[in-house]
């Protein structure tokens, strides 16, 4: 049961048959427990339902079980289920509690109403004898402690008239309306006091005429039983006449006042009897009452410790639960880890496609794989049984012997093994160790190597007969390989290998030009095909690729070979690759340089006229224009030197600012990565540099002795963004320019696409050059 249902559930051990009824119910569930009862007591229960339940409150029984007696108290809902529903209006009057038996009582009471059934099987003359007393004695009842009838004579019906509603067997409610307060008297005053009352007449319409019938109740004990009964006899007295009531007035009209006088006293005295019986049984009833309420407060009080004791009882119980729900879940993780790991070791069973034996140190069977089941005559069900018990498909008479030796020496044992059927199989033998490290058992694992088998022995024939073919090849160091159109290479000399970077295993059996990637330059490997099995003969240019991904470019001369009815192809290539890169390389080269002469001397042209342009004498412009053509000369010297392949940055920086240091290389703070600049870039950024320089020289922090330039730089944007910042420290305090010439010109518009700012501190330049780079091979190495 759920927590949350548990704390909101009152339980409590109550009796149906001993214990006070619940009220206002909406629903009662009590499944297969009346067929344990007698009938009357099935009716008793019923009726406290009834009392308990709501006006339509739900009734479930059990199966075999009905709640159609009393009548009128249930409707049915679903007589399969047994589902019923209170009628409203039939349960106004409370149900009797039930009486307290004991454990002895309780069951000499069921033998009461099978009495009579009893005495009527027998043909006794006491039987008999009873039956003629029961006949012209006068007619009676016999009532028990409950106030319940379980016995009528045969004339006692015509003084009962049952209430109307629902039917019960109370004594007080079947017999005439008339005797009612009389019997509930007498009854009390029989089971209370033991004593035998006869009433006072009572008038009643019998036969439609009125008579004096007297109620006698006397109480029933039967030796040692102590089950209390009453007999209650109605005996009749004489009719009453009407008419001669109406003769007993005088002939001058006056009444008889003596006889109404007497009747009047006898009815005075009758309620003065009744009254006192009344009070008696009052006085009684209250007794009973103040004893029961002392008893129910006393029970309060023990339910009420009892509470106190169940509420710590539950706490502790909750507390334990909550333990045990602690070590529940632990035992679930470890019971699922268990599942997932044998599920795991099953699947790798299955997925190995190994034949596997488990045996036990005794040589039983403790767990075997069904490819097993392939070379042994065993079954799943097998398991417990010595594997000697059982026959098998292999030319292997030594298994226990083996197994016998592994447990042993606790070595390992490997055996190649034919079987019965043309197949070979790999049997190895270890111990079973367990995760403690012990032994306890072997596993035997069977590997089908027929296939294995079968190509040893092709090879060692193809061997044989390419032996002779191997040599031919082997005998040059070039690159020689033959293949054929279907089965692919099958020679694959050292020269291959050395070009190409495939082991001989690696060649041999694939497709050429899946191998190689074969591609034609300016045609297919289809034509060339054609073309072979045309001819007989092809060469030319083919691009390879090796296994470590290089494309090599080689001449290749292949002819078709006839060999028998096998058509093989004999290949001799010859790398080309570094020829064909030099021949690329020069003629980029020479694009490359007259490219650059020309925009070289567009440059200076530009140069010349510019600084003609700023400067006021000859000499003033020999020496800027020496300067920025020196700057271009470094440039270029290091795009030379790398043969046009980019100038390092470092290097540039150094180169162009190395002659304002005077010797001191303090004077100069280079810090970043290694970045490689294009020829399109290096050459203004050498000239920015210049320019930057000879402000400091002029202006800045080259114009001291103790001055410094750092110069530092970083790649952003995977490589394609480049930041650099030049900063001077230790020079003269700066002025802002009031008109930028064409220095601060040749700085901010050089170098294309690029963010260039100069800032003017007082104590030095700080420029900062954001430019982005195309794609050009850069490292990330410490400058």
């Amino acid at each position: 049961m759920r927590r949350e249902l548990r704390d909101v559930v009152l339980f409590a051990s109550h009796s149906l048959l001993r214990d006070p009824p619940f009220s206002h119910l909406d629903m009662i569930s009590c499944r297969n427990l009346l067929i344990y009862l007698d009938r009357q007591l099935q009716q008793q229960v019923c009726s406290t339902f009834h009392y308990a339940l709501n006006p339509g409150g739900v009734l479930f029984l059990g199966s075999s079980e009905s709640a159609d007696h009393p009548a009128g108290l249930f409707r049915t809902v679903d007589r399969e289920a047994r589902i019923y529903r209170s009628v409203a209006g039939t349960g106004e009057r409370r149900p009797a509690l039930p009486v307290l038996l004991g454990p002895n009582q309780a069951a000499e009471r069921a033998p009461v109403l099978a009495r009579p059934q009893s005495l009527a099987s027998s043909v006794s003359d006491a039987a008999l004898h009873r039956q003629m007393l029961e006949k012209i004695a006068p007619p009676s009842m016999l009532i028990d402690e409950s106030h319940r009838a379980i016995h009528l004579s045969e004339n006692a019906g015509r003084f009962l008239r049952p209430s109307g509603g629902p039917v019960s067997t109370d004594a007080t409610d079947l017999v005439r309306e008339e005797f009612r307060f009389d019997l509930r008297a007498a009854l009390h005053r029989a089971f209370e006091r033991n004593e035998a009352t006869l009433s006072m007449p009572i008038l009643a319409q019998l036969d439609g005429q009125p008579h004096r019938v007297y109620l006698q109740v006397k109480p029933v004990l039967q030796g040692s039983d102590p089950t209390r009964h009453a007999l209650v006899l109605f005996i009749e007295g004489e009719a009453v006449d009407k008419s001669a009531e109406m003769t007993s007035e005088t002939l001058d009209g006056r009444p008889a006042t003596n006889q109404t006088i007497r009747q009047l006293q006898e009815e005075l005295q009758l309620a003065q009897n009744r009254l006192r019986v009344t009070r008696e049984e009052s006085e009684a009833a209250n007794e009973e009452l103040r004893a029961a309420n002392e008893e129910l407060q006393s029970m309060n009080e023990e339910y009420r410790s009892t509470a106190e004791e169940l509420e710590t009882s539950k706490e502790e119980l909750q507390s334990i639960n909550e333990e045990l729900q602690t070590v529940n879940n632990e035992l679930k993780l470890k019971l699922e880890s268990v599942s997932r790991a044998h599920s795991d070791l099953q699947n790798l069973m299955a997925a190995t496609d190994v034949a596997t034996l488990f045996l036990n140190p005794s040589l039983r069977i403790k767990r075997l794989t069904p490819r097993l089941m392939e070379i042994f005559n065993v079954t799943m069900n097998d398991e417990g049984r010595p594997i000697t018990d059982f026959t098998h498909q292999l030319e292997y008479e030594g298994l226990a012997e083996d197994a016998d030796s592994v447990l042993e020496h606790l070595t390992p044992i490997e055996r190649e093994v034919k079987s019965r059927r043309d197949g070979w199989y790999l049997v190895r033998m270890r111990p079973y160790r367990t995760i403690d490290d012990k032994i306890d058992g072997v596993v035997v694992t069977f590997v089908d190597i027929t296939e294995r088998r079968h190509a040893e022995v092709a090879a060692k024939e193809s061997a044989q007969r390419l032996d002779q073919e191997t040599r031919l090849v082997e005998l040059s160091r070039s690159p020689i390989f033959v293949w054929d159109f279907d089965d692919g290479i099958k020679q694959w000399n050292r020269g291959s290998e050395e070009l190409y970077g495939y082991s001989r295993e690696e060649a041999v059996g694939k497709q050429k030009e899946d191998l190689l990637k074969t591609t034609v330059p300016g045609s297919s490997f289809e034509k060339l095909r054609q073309v072979l099995l045309e001819k007989g003969r092809w060469s030319g240019e083919l691009h390879h690729t090796t296994k470590d991904g290089h494309v090599l470019t080689v001449e290749s001369q292949i002819e078709l070979v006839p060999l028998g009815d096998r058509r093989l192809v004999l290949e001799s290539t010859r790398d080309v690759t570094d020829r064909k890169r030099w021949e690329k390389r020069r003629q980029l080269l020479v694009n490359e340089l007259s490219h650059r002469v020309k925009n070289t001397l567009a440059v200076v042209q530009s140069l010349a006229r510019q600084t003609l342009r700023t400067t006021d004498s000859g000499e003033d412009f020999v020496e800027r224009f020496d300067g920025r053509l020196a700057a271009l000369a470094g440039a270029h010297k290091l795009l030379v030197e790398s043969e046009w392949a980019g100038a390092e940055l470092g290097a540039l920086a150094f180169d162009q600012l190395r002659a304002y240091s005077g010797g001191d290389p303090g004077r100069l703070q280079f810090e970043g990565d290694r970045v490689l600049l294009s020829p399109d870039i290096a050459t203004p950024f050498g000239l920015v540099l210049h320019e930057l320089a000879t402000n400091a020289a002029k202006y800045g922090a080259f114009s001291t002795s103790n001055g410094q330039v750092g110069l530092r730089w970083k790649l952003g944007n995977n490589g394609r963004r480049l930041t650099v910042t030049w900063t001077e420290r230790g020079g003269p305090p700066v002025q802002p320019p009031g008109a930028q010439g064409f220095g601060g010109v040749l700085i901010e518009k050089s170098l294309p696409g690029a963010k260039v700012h100069r800032d003017f501190q007082p104590d030095g330049v700080v420029c900062t050059i954001d430019i982005e780079l195309p794609e050009f091979p850069q490292n990330g190495a410490e400058s």
